[in-house]
């Protein structure tokens, strides 16, 4: 697992150094530096996934990060970029230098590296999901060979249905399932939408968070290179044989949330996931629930790294805490700002308490709530 990671003069981290947990939650305002920090990783992640290894592929499959120069820090005062990860195997350094402004630089040049990379830029079991993740539409691609031999959903979730069409039936941890009592649907109901433990059938279940009576499913088309993606609203008196609807005729959520269920539930034990705002296009509840889905997966060994601008989310791992379904100390919180005359970023971390409460409130960590309705009372 990743216990810290430490950026010289990448992007807004000109010098940062930011400890990991199991669950580790970046917030902040925008520009201040939280994509930086997964983009780092995803990376170098990439770059060995490309088989690179004379610098840091700047565009790939992961991550599009233009040139070298796009990624050097502005005031920088060397032309290198450092990234240094530590876990429970040691510290890892990878250190680059960025050729100047030639048009054409999209790779930086290695400087040094580990002898032998291993655990998040090697290991197979390695999830990156954007924001700009798949919208609704009726027809998605299936993924390519190696993308398919080692699980990837790909960085816009745009293999999921393909995933789900061909790993449908695996096993969900008992951990991170969806249970009856979570959900206001009657027996009958839950038993046509996630009547096992079967991967489809959980990520029907936890649908129900977000859509109630929801139920999607996906296929393969033979003798194509695509996957038809469907979603249908079951009930008492709508069995499972009723019509099954694009995801242009239902809600935006259910389609962008896919690939965080998918990946959440899939995700094996060692596995690294960084996941964007998952809020995007979701109720309070919704988000809520994935907060709650993201602390479970966590306390069931997986590591997880996600930027988002939710309370809701964080009011759902707070809850998690509080019911003793992930300790307090596997959740990290990083509160990201950036000095406007300098450009520098900094972070602070407030704990979360055994009971969900938090050891103190940064000024802008999650309090325009209080602050609009403290004008309004005004």
């Amino acid at each position: 697992m990743l216990e810290r990671i430490r950026l010289g003069n990448f992007k807004a981290a000109r010098d940062l150094d930011l400890p990991l947990g199991s669950l580790t939650l970046l917030a902040g305002l925008n520009g201040s530096g939280k994509s930086t920090v997964l983009q780092a990783l995803a990376a170098i992640r990439q770059s060995y996934t490309l088989g690179c290894s004379t610098g840091m592929r700047l565009g790939g499959p992961l991550v599009a990060l233009g040139q070298g120069i796009d990624v050097l820090s502005e005031g920088a005062k060397e032309e290198t970029v450092t990234v240094e990860t530590l876990d429970t195997g040691g510290v890892q350094r990878w250190t680059y230098r960025v050729p100047g402004k030639e048009p054409d630089a999209s790779e930086l040049e290695l400087i040094d590296s580990p002898t032998t990379a291993r655990g998040f830029a090697v290991t197979e079991h390695f999830q990156y999901l954007q924001a700009d993740r798949i919208v609704p539409r009726t027809l998605y691609p299936q993924a390519d060979q190696q993308a398919r031999s080692i699980g990837m959903l790909g960085s816009h979730g745009e293999f999921t249905a393909d995933f789900l069409a061909r790993n449908g039936d695996q096993v969900v941890s008992e951990r991170r399932r969806c249970s009856a009592d979570s959900v206001a649907l009657d027996a009958a109901t839950w038993a046509k939408i996630a009547p096992t433990h079967r991967l489809l059938d959980q990520v029907n279940g936890w649908l129900q968070q977000i859509s109630p009576g929801a139920r999607s499913r996906a296929e393969a088309l033979k003798r194509t290179d695509e996957v038809i993606l469907q979603f249908q609203y079951v009930g008492q008196a709508n069995g499972l044989d009723s019509s099954y609807y694009r995801p242009t005729h239902v809600g935006f959520g259910l389609t962008y949330s896919l690939p965080i269920l998918v990946a959440c539930l899939a995700a094996p034990p060692g596995a690294l996931l960084l996941i964007e705002n998952p809020e995007a296009h979701l109720h309070p509840q919704g988000q809520a629930k994935l907060g709650d889905l993201l602390a479970r997966c966590a306390a069931d060994g997986v590591q997880i790294i996600v930027e988002t601008h939710s309370d809701h989310v964080l009011n759902g791992i707070r809850l998690t805490v509080k019911r003793g379904l992930i300790t307090a100390q596997d959740v990290r919180l990083c509160y990201f700002t950036r000095d406007v005359a300098t450009g520098d970023c900094y972070v602070e971390l407030p704990t979360v308490l055994p009971d969900g409460q938090l050891s103190n409130w940064p000024e802008g960590f999650f309090d325009q709530w209080e602050k609009s309705l403290e004008a309004l009372l005004d």
